[in-house]
């Protein structure tokens, strides 16, 4: 089953002197349960299509369709609702509030989730951080953790709600090659042990041979 397929994308900038074309004519599908990479040269597109397949951002034109679903038929508040139900994110500098600690930020899409009680909410967030082995630091702040416990929190804030797909923006792209490593096993298990579709976009070689498919981006174009 294909869980994403775009079809003709296309993603134009404009302003009153210029127009730049991020994304021209792109078609991709992704398998439910595949793991797949996305490589290119910085600016050549790759982040505006990870936000294009997440509903972050809407293409100029072409269809996406996410689990079967003509995402471009969808309303603002029905997307929004749509993208917390089946999406979850993971970007490179974790984008974690750091006003609020670990349990805060891993509860926070819960919160928009309707009909889920506060109680259920703490079980969920405690059961992830014990997944991910960071319930020793469940009622830490943000700056109170090193970059790959950060990132640990952002994977459990993205999987917390049990989403079809995880979007991963260079997830290990502020970590050493050791804790790069752990993150990358874990969503590695989350791919293999709970069938969640990952895409990634990186610039790491080693890590996108690890995954199942490289799909390689420049100027806006799938070349491979």
């Amino acid at each position: 089953m294909n869980i994403i397929e775009l079809t003709d994308i296309s993603k134009v900038y404009r302003t009153k002197e210029i127009e730049t074309t991020a994304l021209e004519n792109v078609n991709l599908t992704v398998r439910q349960g595949e793991f797949i990479s996305i490589m290119g040269p910085s600016g050549c597109g790759k982040s505006t299509l990870l936000n294009i397949i997440g509903l972050l951002d809407r293409p100029t034109g072409g269809n996406v369709a996410i689990l079967g679903k003509d995402c471009g038929t969808l309303g603002d508040t029905a997307t929004a609702h749509f993208r917390n139900e089946n999406l979850g994110f993971v970007f490179q500098s974790f984008h974690l509030i750091p006003s609020l600690n670990v349990a805060a930020n891993v509860e926070l899409p819960l919160l928009y989730r309707k009909g889920v009680s506060a109680a259920q909410r703490k079980t969920e967030v405690e059961n992830v951080l014990e997944r991910l082995s960071m319930s020793h630091r469940i009622k830490h702040m943000p700056a109170q953790l090193s970059g790959g416990q950060c990132q640990r929190v952002a994977i459990a804030r993205a999987i917390v709600g049990r989403p079809s797909i995880v979007l991963a923006d260079e997830p290990t792209g502020n970590l050493d090659s050791r804790m790069g490593a752990e993150v990358m096993a874990l969503l590695h298990r989350l791919n293999k042990e709970d069938g969640t579709t990952i895409v990634m976009v990186t610039h790491n070689e080693a890590q996108a041979r690890e995954t199942d498919r490289i799909v390689r981006f420049f100027d806006g174009r799938v070349i491979s």
